[in-house]
């Protein structure tokens, strides 16, 4: 999947307090999603489906603005292009929150959809300057999400930006956001050696990462933890694993759950001996589990099993 940018629909709902601010802050918006997409973000903002009515000051839509006169031509142009490229992320808002198993988005007290949208699919949230509380380059995100039929709470954070400055600071996360970048699953398991040398893979992983289709927002979460387990081997020299020093949480199995699906979480490995895999990486939001093993030693991991949360026979 491409770098797209999401527009965060919540910063539309505080009004200007008149049509010249309103277009001050456009203006502020055009000039920090094109330097987003200077740094290699594709021209493409995903907004809410109503954009056009949403009033930037009272009685100044965006649809007014698009067609104002004393706006420059080229920024209306540019948000024109921007926002033609792509269906909207309320077109299939629902749907991912389906797929991941998400009841809420909250960003302080409100429900985020459009920051849903960018979690989930890895993207660039952008917002306009209309409120301090924007004025920042990482957004705290309330996800409730439903497992095993419970309601389960999670803090996150995700990149944002609201000016070129923002933009400036992710550029080391954007340059690599766009190198991971895989069109589906069966190019994840074609490139695996290139991408991931430190990283051997259980047999039945193949099907698990082909099955991931071209537009699947897990695939990108996929990505990014493999990723992640790269990076750790590159710096594993000697010693054990230590799981506080990975990016995102690892924890082993409960003595119960191993209890309960040994069977399940032994797999086969490349060297033809079995182990089972009690380690395992959540891909934030949802209930997919990457389990892996570190028994190989320094420097190199066993990816066991790529999935939703193994909890039946």
């Amino acid at each position: 999947m491409d770098l797209e940018m999401v527009l965060n629909e919540l910063s539309l709902k505080t009004p200007a307090a008149d049509e010249q601010t309103a277009r001050q802050l456009m203006s502020e918006l055009m000039s920090t999603v094109r330097k987003a997409t200077t740094t290699g973000v594709k021209r493409v903002l995903r907004t809410a489906d109503d954009i056009n009515s949403i009033e930037l000051a009272p009685g100044y839509p965006v649809a007014r603005w698009r067609n104002d006169k004393t706006v420059d031509q080229e920024e209306r142009r540019f948000f024109r292009t921007l926002t033609t490229k792509a269906p909207f992320w309320t077109d299939v808002a629902e749907a991912i929150k389906s797929d991941f198993n998400l009841s809420d988005v909250l960003h302080q007290g409100e429900e985020a959809r459009g920051l849903c949208f960018a979690l989930v699919s890895d993207a660039l949230p952008v917002s306009l300057s209309s409120d301090t509380r924007w004025d920042c380059s990482s957004l705290g995100l309330a996800v409730t999400r439903f497992e095993d039929e419970e309601l389960i709470d999670e803090y996150l954070e995700i990149v944002h930006a609201s000016c070129r400055s923002h933009v400036q600071e992710h550029a080391d996360w954007i340059k690599h956001r766009i190198q991971i970048i895989v069109s589906d699953g069966i190019e994840l398991w074609n490139c695996r050696n290139e991408l991931f040398p430190s990283l051997e893979f259980c047999d039945q992983v193949r099907q698990q990462l082909q099955s991931l289709k071209t537009g699947n927002p897990m695939l990108q979460q996929v990505r990014k933890r493999l990723d992640e387990l790269e990076n750790y081997c590159k710096t594993w020299t000697t010693g054990a694993l230590i799981l506080e020093n990975f990016p995102s949480k690892v924890t082993p199995e409960s003595e119960s759950r191993l209890q309960q699906f040994k069977r399940q979480l032994t797999f086969k490995c490349p060297d033809g001996r079995e182990r089972i895999f009690s380690l395992h990486m959540r891909l934030t939001p949802g209930a997919w589990r990457l389990h892996f093993s570190e028994k190989l030693g320094p420097g190199k991991i066993i990816i066991g099993y790529i999935g939703p949360k193994i909890k039946s026979t």
